[in-house]
């Protein structure tokens, strides 16, 4: 019956660079530390960075009939020897986790990992108790912040859990990684957005943010002229970023500047950001390579694990700005120290943050 030495559990193949970072770290981190070599992912059939990574994906391309992808997730989890949920803000609703508990159940061994993961919010107390089974069930947890530890910590104190970090870091040691950084910087100011606000119903929140963004690097490129370059790092059809960036840039009109769209190929966006003067980073992600690559950042936070990033890395407070009510003043500021050569890089070093990531794999090896 045993098809595949891991199956990995995530947000994958869904056109997101940050989940498909996490992916190519989860599929490095089983070869590692389960010698798996027949890996299987919770992606759709046809899913371009699952071929780039020589990895199965085990969903439909399209779903015959309601439950045909939780079915195929079940049957893949059966035929697999070790569940490996890697990254991510993947513990949410009773439902989902109660799916994922499901999997360990049916895998032929009983060690399985859950890694650099962010628990919480919970959607109700339901999903709270769902997660302290999965918790109790899952061989090693590590979370990737403080938070997610206090949570695990308070829900199911017997769990195997430790505070380890995002997986992205440990990425920096893979010789696809070190190719993929720039030899010189381009004139040019790169801005990734998250279209969280229309998702909310809000979409008024999320134009008022972008005129302030605007107005921002239109006042600093009248002191001294740079191009801006608008990442897609979510390009699904429906849920992605090219809708905000293409509202940014009719505001920016006058500014040269142009999108870089989606392409399923993390170390393409390492490489596009590695070339900036820095960056305005929404997505998450953006912030975690621009920090990789030793690219200036203004964190721009609109949800916990951004906040929880930034004290993590010891971003400093001048490059870190809320996304509600938008400062435009500090955003200038932030900005205007990152043109004129005067970024504070954060306290923690990328090889200590390497390290980091890698403690989420050592309880296994």
């Amino acid at each position: 019956m045993t098809r595949y030495d891991a199956l990995l559990v995530g947000y994958y193949g869904m056109h997101n660079t940050g989940d498909d970072m996490l992916m190519a770290a989860a599929a490095a981190g089983a070869k590692r530390s389960f010698g798996a070599e027949k890996i299987a992912a919770t992606a759709a059939r046809g899913s371009e960075i699952c071929t780039s990574l020589n990895l199965t994906a085990i969903q439909s391309s399209v779903q015959k009939f309601k439950g045909q992808d939780r079915l195929l997730k079940y049957l893949a989890a059966k035929r697999s020897q070790h569940i490996v949920i890697g990254g991510g803000s993947v513990f949410h609703t009773e439902k989902d986790i109660k799916q994922k508990t499901q999997y360990l159940k049916l895998a032929a061994s009983q060690t399985h990992c859950a890694v650099g993961v962010g628990l919480g919010p919970f959607i109700n107390t339901a999903a709270e108790r769902a997660c302290a089974t999965f918790l109790n069930r899952c061989t090693f947890t590590g979370v990737r912040d403080q938070d997610s530890f206090n949570i695990a910590r308070s829900i199911a104190p017997n769990a195997n859990v430790a505070l380890t970090f995002d997986l992205a870091p440990g990425m920096s040691l893979e010789p696809a990684f070190k190719s993929s950084l720039a030899l010189q910087r381009d004139n040019a100011i790169g801005v990734a957005l998250c279209p969280v606000e229309r998702f909310k119903g809000n979409e008024k929140a999320e134009l008022d943010r972008n005129t302030v963004i605007a107005d921002t690097l239109r006042n600093l490129y009248q002191q001294e002229a740079f191009e801006v370059r608008l990442i897609d790092f979510n390009g699904h059809s429906a849920l992605g970023d090219h809708i905000v960036h293409h509202d940014l840039l009719q505001k920016l009109d006058g500014i040269p500047c142009e999108i870089l769209q989606y392409v399923a190929d993390p170390f393409y966006a390492v490489n596009q950001i590695s070339r900036l003067r820095g960056i305005l980073a929404m997505r998450l992600h953006a912030a975690v390579f621009g920090y990789l690559s030793d690219t200036p950042v203004i964190a721009l936070n609109y949800h916990p694990k951004c906040n929880n990033w930034c004290r993590d890395i010891g971003q400093g407070e001048e490059f870190s700005v809320e996304t509600a009510n938008l400062d435009a003043e500090k955003l200038r500021q932030g900005l205007a120290k990152i043109l004129a050569g005067n970024y504070s890089h954060p306290d923690l070093p990328v090889s200590a943050a390497a390290e980091k990531a890698m403690s989420n794999w050592s309880p296994l090896s």
